[in-house]
């Protein structure tokens, strides 16, 4: 979301020893566009990191790699063999096929499920033919806070695609879900310890998006049950509320930035616009979309005469990195 949160990561990664991922989403970073980078200029800053940090161990990882996401609003799968062309020419370590926006022709003779499935097996291929040793992420996170306990369906999407190359992880529903600024799911560990010994069984291991905002109870909680987790709203919103809340702190006007925030309507993924939600609430949730924007350099800009704002902001994500970290081990 930020060069301060893909620093941060590849400083604790250097600090402690511990291998972590940065997995980007195609709005974030794309061959041609992202509120973040271009795919190009994030490899370049990635370079300059591993420079900086030689004993970092971070995968760089694509996020919903598919249709739907990103620029490509069309259902069919139209750039999708370019994005994964060029972040593997650009050095990406891991892709996540998420084909759950694609749709079958008309006159498909395979349910959509089936359909999908084929076409993943067809990327596989694809991208193993530009990098034979790219791992992959499959599976999807459209959530609406139920935990999968359909382990025969995920059994036979494993198999399948292990016919090309076994899956490093599959997302698993678990119950987790992000409302707004805050962690609403409930963690169903019974399902999600039947979903884990079964992907265990056949050398995959359990990844769980939207676990953001988690309790230090609550993360310990996914110890041996969860391999991996994705966070990144929660970074987002630690690194504007820092910002905002030292600028007030110095007496700097905050406005024009929030104005941006909220007449840019990125927030509607993330906030309901019934009930006229504040538009401090609206800042929060959707701010990182605007990290790039004039208002918000200016803001900084005027902020860094008073204290060292990327460090200020480093070391707050620090401390959610460690927060997780520690506690999933």
């Amino acid at each position: 979301m930020s060069e301060e949160i893909i620093e941060a990561v590849f400083r604790y990664s250097q600090s402690t020893g511990k291998q972590l991922m940065l997995i980007c989403s195609r709005n974030q970073v794309d061959q041609n566009d992202g509120y973040v980078f271009t795919t190009e200029e994030y490899a370049w800053y990635i370079t300059q990191m591993r420079s900086e940090f030689p004993g970092a161990d971070v995968i760089i990882c694509r996020d919903h790699c598919g249709p739907g996401f990103g620029s490509e609003k069309l259902c069919g799968l139209g750039t999708t063999k370019d994005t994964i062309k060029c972040d593997l020419e650009n050095g990406f370590d891991l892709i996540h096929i998420d084909l759950c926006h694609l749709r079958p022709p008309d006159d498909a003779r395979v349910s959509a499920h089936n359909y999908r499935l084929g076409k993943t097996l067809e990327l596989m291929q694809f991208a193993l033919s530009i990098k034979p040793d790219v791992m992959f992420e499959i599976g999807t996170d459209e959530n609406v806070g139920v935990a999968e306990e359909n382990v025969d369906r995920i059994m036979s999407d494993i198999r399948a695609c292990q016919s090309v190359a076994n899956p490093v992880f599959y997302v698993v529903q678990t119950g987790s879900l992000i409302y707004e600024i805050g962690q609403v799911g409930s963690f169903d560990s019974e399902k999600v310890q039947m979903m884990h010994k079964a992907l265990c069984g056949l050398g995959t291991k359990l990844k769980e998006h939207n676990a953001d905002y988690l309790s230090a109870e609550q993360i310990a909680s996914r110890r041996g049950l969860v391999d991996a987790v994705n966070i990144a709203p929660q970074l987002g919103v630690v690194q504007t509320s820092y910002v905002l809340s030292q600028a007030l702190i110095y007496g700097i006007d905050i406005k024009p930035f929030v104005d941006a925030v909220v007449n840019g309507r990125r927030w509607e993924k993330w906030v309901p616009s019934s009930g006229n939600p504040q538009s401090m609430l609206i800042c929060l949730a959707a701010g990182h979309y605007h990290f790039c924007g004039i208002a918000y350099r200016e803001l900084v800009d005027r902020l860094s005469g008073e204290i060292d704002v990327k460090e200020g902001i480093i070391s707050e994500i620090t401390r959610v990195l460690e927060h997780y970290s520690s506690r999933l081990e």
